[in-house]
């Protein structure tokens, strides 16, 4: 009797799928407090695998009942606040975590909001939908066929070329030129977060830490900053942000990227800078691009670039300089 497997929803013959490698059941004994397999959410989406979990969220691949397209759902889950009953509603640990479980829920519904905003982006991951189900939140969103850009840098060597390094960053650029021009900064610009589609397209996903830059609502929902990434500015709790926030993430992940290592954290650096230049490590990258990555890797935010924009026509110059 044929089976549906829960990782490409292919049909098989057993539990172990030939198409996609997955074993139906596997997801249960690594993340036990994910949805079974099979749960309907939505009243039409029908989860599969996870593809993973972090300090907020549990994600999931699924398929439409209705269109059978495979798209993927993020479900909020603070792992430090709330568990799952039997009947798969989540629930909070205590009667004080209640109010930062539903602050977080509301901000995780912003998210959703926020990236409802930019469906005709290219450069960001789409969504399709939003709703509340088990006493917590939901969104539907594309599924990503590729893997993220930490995991490319893996295969690669540990580092790429500067050409190689802007072909991937050019689409994030103008997708936070857009996200920037809405007033919203994404605030956690990484390799983990700049994924790359099997058909060569590069999205920018998770949003996550501008819902969780909430101040003093809630200590445990503040987002876990990326160290090497992170501007000085995100380690103050009332550091005032902008589009410098991102830039500098994003210019430290190039940095990452090129050189093959990570920069000093931020705050080490106040005192005394100590980044070498990517040339000073024997990197191949024209002078000017150099100068303009330098520029965004400020310890300042008002020593850096003002806009996406600004950043990226200085990298476009120094190509025509080159």
């Amino acid at each position: 009797m044929p089976h549906t497997c829960y990782g490409c929803f292919r049909e098989i013959e057993s539990n172990f799928c030939p198409y996609c490698g997955y074993k139906n059941g596997s997801s249960a004994v690594k993340y036990p407090l994910a949805l079974p397999e099979e749960s309907v959410l939505g009243g039409q989406f029908i989860t599969g695998r996870v593809l993973g979990q972090g300090g907020f969220g549990i994600t999931y691949v699924a398929q439409d009942y209705f269109s059978k397209k495979i798209v993927a759902i993020k479900e909020f889950f603070p792992e430090t606040l709330v568990t799952r009953t039997r009947n798969v509603t989540v629930s909070s640990y205590s009667e004080e975590k209640k109010d930062s479980f539903a602050y977080g829920k509301s901000c995780f519904l912003e998210e959703a909001k926020t990236l409802a905003g930019f469906v005709d982006n290219d450069g960001v991951v789409r969504l399709y939908g939003y709703f509340e189900e088990n006493n917590t939140a939901y969104f539907v969103m594309d599924y990503l066929e590729g893997g993220n850009l930490l995991d490319h840098l893996k295969q690669h060597g540990g580092k790429l070329s500067w050409r190689e390094t802007l072909d991937i960053v050019y689409p994030i650029m103008d997708a936070l030129q857009a996200v920037h021009e809405k007033g919203i900064i994404h605030r956690d610009i990484s390799p983990d977060n700049i994924f790359i589609c099997n058909d060569g397209s590069v999205k920018l996903i998770d949003f996550g830490a501008a819902r969780y830059s909430i101040g003093d609502k809630s200590k445990s929902l503040d987002v876990v900053l990326k160290h090497g990434y992170a501007p000085k500015e995100q380690y103050a709790r009332h550091g005032r942000q902008g589009a410098y926030t991102d830039i500098y993430a994003l210019a430290a992940t190039m940095y990452r990227c090129v050189t093959g290592q990570l920069p000093a954290d931020s705050l080490d650096r106040v005192e005394e800078d100590t980044l070498v230049p990517p040339i000073s490590l024997g990197c191949d990258i024209p002078p000017l691009a150099q100068s303009a990555l330098m520029m965004a890797l400020a310890v300042n935010p008002e020593d850096r670039f003002a806009s996406m924009k600004g950043f990226r026509n200085a990298l476009k110059l120094s190509e025509k300089n080159n």
